[in-house]
């Protein structure tokens, strides 16, 4: 090859210059295409990006006011009471099976009853003087039981005919409860 050859193969024709051209043109369109593309994709999160701001704004408020009450909670005790009481409901669900949770169902309104029926003052009141006077009670179980003249000289005392005559009557109405119905001849 001559140094004219080689001076023609370095030298770009008219042809490379409409190939180059047409590829520039062909990225020059596809950049636009991508760039119109980014464009309309940021119109579409300009909404979403001005939503977010606002958050930012006011969730630093609703942050701090859930931070306080959460930490007035705390203080106050109420956390480290649900944790005991997970701890008690871990310690129900491990002990009982689930025939015992239906049965609980099947009495459910039952208990509730009966515990409405603790509740009233009259019956809390006795409980809490039951409960007083078991405690202050001498309990020498090794000693001999009192003889029926000194449960007879206890008879004197107006508090203890009150305390039978209450006890009588407790144990007439559970008993009455308890009876099974009259047999009619």
């Amino acid at each position: 090859m001559t140094a004219m050859d080689t001076h023609h193969l370095d030298t770009p024709t008219a042809t490379d210059h409409a190939s180059s051209d047409a590829r520039l043109d062909r990225i020059e369109a596809r950049l636009d295409a991508l760039l119109a593309h980014a464009e309309r994709r940021d119109a579409e999160l300009e909404p979403l990006r001005d939503l977010a701001a606002e958050v930012g704004v006011l969730s630093g408020p609703v942050v701090d006011s859930v931070t306080a009450r959460v930490a007035d909670w705390d203080e106050r005790g109420y956390l480290g009471f649900a944790r005991s009481s997970a701890r008690v409901v871990d310690r129900i669900v491990t002990s009982f099976e689930e025939e015992d949770v239906e049965a609980l169902g099947d009495n459910v309104v039952l208990m509730l009853e009966t515990l409405r029926d603790l509740t009233q003052p009259e019956i809390l009141r006795l409980l809490r003087q039951t409960a007083g006077s078991v405690s202050h009670l001498e309990t020498d179980a090794e000693g001999p039981p009192p003889s029926t003249f000194a449960l007879l000289r206890d008879l004197r005392d107006p508090e203890v005919r009150r305390g039978l005559g209450r006890m009588l009557d407790l144990l007439r109405s559970v008993g009455a409860e308890g009876a099974p119905p009259p047999a009619n001849p």
